[in-house]
């Protein structure tokens, strides 16, 4: 699966328009099903149907971590999460250590542990990946959770 640069065994790393090529151009998908025989935007004309199995978790938006310098955002998404780190200085992908594990996070920026724990939940490590944006300024990480169930935090024993 080329294009988007090896970070190591546990996880694939680049930048967004490497990510992009690799998803064949999906940019962000807009309305869902657009190219199916008109059938785009289906997905909201069938939100409102209630007592179909509860719906999906109410989604909290993003959550602040981290702490002292390099702050860093959570957000789940169904059984996607997304982590959001703010560099204070443009970065390559050769500054970046990011090790993923079923339980596990390490991301590591210009040798410096930004995090480091046990994550609250299992993620499938192989569908996870991270990226540089906004010119290397800012590092995404992409989780792929095993269950959509809501995660109080993204690691153990921090709220």
């Amino acid at each position: 699966m080329g294009g988007a640069g090896a970070a190591g065994p546990a996880g694939l790393g680049g930048d967004m328009a490497n990510l992009q090529n690799m998803m064949g151009g999906m940019g962000g998908m807009g309305g869902g099903m657009g190219g199916m025989g008109g059938m785009g935007g289906m997905e909201g004309m069938m939100g409102g149907m209630g007592g179909m199995g509860g719906g999906p978790p109410q989604d909290m938006g993003e959550i602040d971590g981290g702490s002292g310098d390099t702050k860093w955002k959570w957000e789940m998404k169904d059984d996607e999460i997304i982590v959001r780190i703010t560099l204070a200085k443009p970065a390559t992908k050769k500054d970046l250590a990011v090790k993923f594990g079923a339980n596990s996070l390490k991301v590591d920026v210009f040798g410096e542990t930004i995090i480091d724990g046990k994550l609250a939940g299992t993620v499938h490590g192989d569908e996870s990946t991270w990226c540089l944006v906004e010119k290397g300024t800012e590092l995404q990480i992409l989780l792929s959770a095993t269950t959509s169930n809501r995660w109080s935090s993204l690691l153990e024993g921090s709220d």
